[in-house]
């Protein structure tokens, strides 16, 4: 992965200041160190950093073809570059390079746009037709690689971080509120808002055509799709274990390719022992791997990835992260997020990137995709009660159920319409008046017709593929984490063929009583040691506010000053909050309850940290 970012002048407003790109590009150095360029078009200006992994000394971006009409900047990976570049090849296309990217360039050239559909990979990607002056901006199918954009002074400007696009003179640096509202009822913001208002972000396997004096169109390239056909089809669980081991195989070797040192993440669960246990089996040939040992007790984790270190015997580093640390790497999470947080886990993410920084490895492959498609989450199980959940829903909940998900009786996550009572106490006067129009479910952040029809399980894959992973676990959570120390992450289980075969396995594989990722579990069998494979699932969990009151003398971004300056939040509540998380006996339940100090104290931190206005 790079970093990349431009300027189009769409509406042949005043010409294009190749300085203000330059800046643009300094700000996201640090998502390629290696090496800078741009290519000033007239029309447009594309920039790019550039992180080496494949073609050490011919891969600088731009990419152009043949006759110098297409242009391409591309933030990621394409992984079946190899196979598209022989047919390509065969085709007449002249290729400059041995890296992955070009082969954008010449299967635009072949299928326009369509090209996308073609890629298995992870990518942002950035391509200007001179002959159409039409510039198309694209994230890839799961929204592993991010890209923002904003149009200001008629012109588009975008980048892999809104950092970047700040840097654009007068760009506008207000909340948006609706994105604090997504945080206090999702686990996260949803493409394509952000927390910067008017600047917006890709949404998944979308790709956006920008025409000079024309309407920006948005076009969706690819989506996740279950069939309830799926059940009358049952192949039998040894069929769907084996193309699963094969599939899983060919991903894992596919994001091995490089001419860098490349590692993997080893955490103790399931699904990083997979990617590890399957690396170290199949494919191992002097890989790095990393670990964060984090909380004590029950938490600790650091058994079971001594377990899996036993069993793969990888060059090995590892970190113990304390509480301390935490809280003083916070504002620095904060600030490469781009997003305020309610779990202090990020930076775990954060720190365990920079442990991998000292390392020769430039890359790193993780578990990242698995519990979203394979129910590794308590609501799978929690759906299965449903008819005990039904007598408990008052009408108003079940409206926005209906309205939100598709299904009166289906829960996702939160109770809505109660915790807006919530919700209610703890805005500023300021804002409450206008609640109903950021609300985060005044309208669904999904198109239900997609989930018309499916079972519950089926339904909630798709919302937390919308709503927890793309913009969450795989934005702030996980690429801007990475990125912070100049890592890119890689992540098998959400490779594009491995994805198509998943959704295509019927329920009762997936989830096998309350036995959560069965199918997987036998996938790993004779390649995970048993006791990964046999241990309770538990979500990864980091210290909340309610530990850093009773340690911390003060918080300066929940100072009574500090909260009214902002105006967001009611600091008479933040006060009653304070006294009451500060109680000895007072504990939230992980990632079960809402931390709404945390939401308080990193919604002002951005805004400080951003110089950002109501």
């Amino acid at each position: 992965m790079c970093g990349i970012c431009g300027i189009y002048n769409y509406k042949n407003q005043s010409k294009i200041d190749r300085v203000i790109v330059d800046n643009m590009l300094k700000k996201i150095a640090h998502r390629g160190p290696d090496g800078f360029d741009s290519v000033d078009l007239g029309d447009v200006v594309l920039g790019f950093n550039r992180l080496s992994f494949l073609d050490l000394q011919g891969g600088m971006q731009p990419f152009c073809n043949e006759d110098n009409t297409v242009y391409v900047i591309c933030n990621g990976e394409i992984f079946n570059f190899k196979e598209l570049t022989s047919k390509l090849t065969a085709k007449g296309h002249k290729f400059k390079t041995k890296t992955d990217t070009e082969v954008v360039v010449h299967l635009y050239e072949e299928l326009g746009m369509d090209c996308l559909s073609q890629l298995n990979g992870q990518f942002a990607v950035a391509i200007y037709d001179t002959k159409i002056k039409t510039l198309f901006l694209a994230r890839d199918q799961i929204g592993i690689c991010p890209l923002f954009y904003t149009i200001h002074d008629g012109k588009v400007i975008f980048a892999s971080e809104i950092k970047a696009i700040l840097e654009y003179p007068g760009v506008p640096r207000k909340l948006n509120m609706k994105a604090v509202d997504q945080l206090m009822n999702y686990p996260g913001v949803v493409s394509p808002d952000t927390f910067f208002k008017d600047i917006y972000s890709m949404r998944a396997g979308h790709y956006l055509a920008i025409k000079q004096d024309s309407d920006i169109k948005d076009y969706e390239f690819w989506d996740l799709k279950y069939s309830e056909d799926i059940e009358q089809n049952d192949k039998g669980e040894e069929y769907y274990v084996q193309t699963l081991r094969q599939l899983l195989k060919d991903s894992i070797s596919r994001r091995l390719i490089a001419d860098v040192p490349i590692g993997f993440y080893i955490s103790g669960g399931l699904d990083s022992s997979i990617v590890a246990c399957y690396i170290g089996k199949f494919l191992l040939n002097s890989y790095y791997s990393f670990s964060a040992e984090i909380g004590e007790g029950e938490l600790d984790e650091s058994h079971f990835q001594q377990v899996v270190k036993d069993c793969v015997k990888s060059t090995h580093y590892s970190t113990k992260i304390t509480e301390k640390e935490i809280w003083e790497n916070l504002p620095n999470v904060i600030y490469h997020a781009e997003s305020a947080v309610k779990e202090s886990y990020d930076v775990a993410a954060y720190m365990l990137s920079g442990l991998v920084n000292t390392s020769p490895a430039k890359a790193v492959l993780t578990g990242q995709g698995s519990d979203e498609f394979f129910c590794g989450y308590a609501g799978y199980m929690v759906d299965l009660f449903r008819g005990m959940q039904k007598g408990q829903m008052l009408p108003e909940e079940l409206e926005v159920n209906e309205r939100l998900w598709g299904d009166p009786y289906f829960r996702y996550e939160r109770n809505h319409p109660q915790i807006r009572q919530i919700h209610k106490t703890i805005y500023s006067s300021n804002v409450l008046g206008d609640i109903d129009n950021f609300s985060a479910f005044a309208t669904s952040p999904i198109d239900v017709k997609k989930v018309a029809g499916l079972s519950s399980q089926k339904r909630r894959s798709y919302i937390d593929y919308k709503l927890r992973l793309s913009d969450h676990l795989l934005g702030e959570h996980g690429d801007r984490m990475i990125f912070s120390h100049s890592v890119e992450g890689r992540h098998p289980f959400l490779d594009k063929e491995l994805l198509e075969f998943v959704t295509t396995i019927p329920d009762k594989y997936k989830l096998k009583g309350v036995n959560e990722k069965y199918i997987l579990k036998k996938a790993g069998e004779g390649i995970v040691p048993d006791e990964i494979l046999k241990r309770k699932k538990f979500p990864f969990q980091a210290p909340g506010m309610s530990s850093m009151i009773n340690k911390a003398d003060h918080i300066p971004y929940l100072e009574e000053s500090v909260i009214k300056k902002y105006g967001v939040f009611d600091y008479a509540k933040i006060d009653e909050l304070k006294k009451m998380y500060a109680q000895e006996d007072f504990k939230l339940m992980g990632a079960y309850e809402i931390d709404y100090l945390l939401i308080a104290m990193t919604v002002t931190m951005l805004m400080e940290t951003y110089d950002m206005s109501l």
